[in-house]
């Protein structure tokens, strides 16, 4: 049985690595934010939907095809035997063809009524998942059935918020351990601090969600969903110079069931060293400020200027600061060389339209 993970353009490698590990399967290919990849036990393939942190949908491949117009309705055949009274047709796709996701949903939905089955928009048995890429065609069955990487806990938010699989692949990116001293200077909402502590404690992001997955719906799977959780011996600490992020990220952490995990601190960075003393952390990652309408580069400069200067007192020797950036990367790079922070490796992430780069130094 062929499947699909979709993930963030640029988590492709991250992603892969999650799918071997949990499922010990072969890693078919890896293309513009999938993974494909084999599995014969669908059973395991639902309980790796509700554990992935990477992926924003899992799917059972049943057919690809070659685009040259609209999907064919012809197609459905090859996923009738997959079907059950109630359907729904999900279509994403991206390149320049001459119609659009919802001519397609539209012409599908049209003929499955017609085969005498039950269109249901809201808790559909089965979701139809058809994904367009360029000329490339993909027909599954979507076991997901929501955006896996929106996280339900992402409720106090505010602007540059991370989407939860962006920081499970910056967490990854900086080779964070259970064991290692944490700290997100800027923490905003806490998503980067509470993804922490979900991998620390071996809980799921959609612990309290589970019942809306596709999987659960289908009459044919029965799984049971349990955490395996594990004890938390490390440290993540959520910084902010804000009163109001620091209040946001301890409020979305209670809502992922982690704020027991997480040290809440507000704190300004003129003070990092005061805080944690000398060679205390492991590691920092963190979407710290950004170059923007607010914040010009001379500005930004200072922050980092500051940032590097507290870091190089505060990080042990094997410590490692994993940053995403938007804007401004020049302005860090130029600041970690004054303070001998060597820039070990680098990679261009997508969040939907928008580029990231993630940055990793080491001492």
């Amino acid at each position: 049985m062929s499947a699909l993970g979709i993930t963030q353009k640029g988590l492709e490698d991250f992603a892969a690595s999650e799918v071997k590990d949990f499922l010990d399967v072969k890693i078919v290919r890896k293309d513009n934010g999938k993974v494909f990849f084999d599995c014969d036990d669908l059973g395991k393939l639902a309980k790796f939907t509700y554990a992935t942190r990477l992926c924003s949908k899992v799917v059972r491949v049943v057919h690809e095809f070659v685009v040259s117009d609209m999907p064919d309705v012809s197609l459905i055949e090859k996923v009738k035997p997959f079907l059950d009274k109630s359907v729904l047709v999900v279509c994403e796709r991206s390149g320049d063809q001459g119609f659009t996701s919802y001519d397609v949903e539209q012409l599908w939905h049209s003929e499955l009524t017609k085969m005498g089955y039950k269109l249901e928009r809201k808790v559909p048995e089965t979701i139809i998942y058809l994904n367009i890429d360029g000329e490339k065609g993909v027909l599954g069955i979507d076991l997901s059935g929501i955006d896996l990487s929106r996280r339900d806990y992402r409720v106090f938010l505010g602007t540059d918020a991370l989407k939860g699989t962006i920081a499970a692949g910056l967490l990854t990116f900086a080779g964070v351990e259970k064991k290692h001293a944490l700290c997100d200077p800027f923490c905003r909402h806490g998503v980067i601090p509470i993804e922490a502590a979900l991998i620390a404690t071996n809980v799921s992001p959609q612990k309290f969600v589970k019942e809306k997955l596709a999987f659960t719906r289908l009459p044919s799977l029965k799984v049971e969903l349990k955490d395996k959780e594990t004890e938390f011996s490390g440290t993540i600490i959520a910084m902010d110079e804000s009163f109001k992020h620091v209040s946001a990220a301890r409020k979305n952490a209670k809502i992922a069931g982690v704020v027991k995990s997480i040290e809440f601190s507000r704190t300004d960075l003129k003070w990092l060293d005061a805080k944690f003393g000398k060679n205390f952390l492991d590691r920092i990652v963190c979407l710290p400020t950004q170059q923007g309408r607010t914040i010009d580069e001379k500005h930004l400069d200072k922050i980092f200027h500051k940032f590097f200067y507290h870091a190089e007192f505060i990080m042990k020797k094997t410590g490692k600061i994993a940053l995403c950036m938007k804007r401004g990367s020049d302005v860090v790079k130029r600041n970690a060389e004054k303070f001998k922070f060597t820039l070990e490796n680098s990679l261009e992430v997508w969040q939907g339209e928008e580029k990231l780069e993630f940055l990793l130094f080491g001492k």
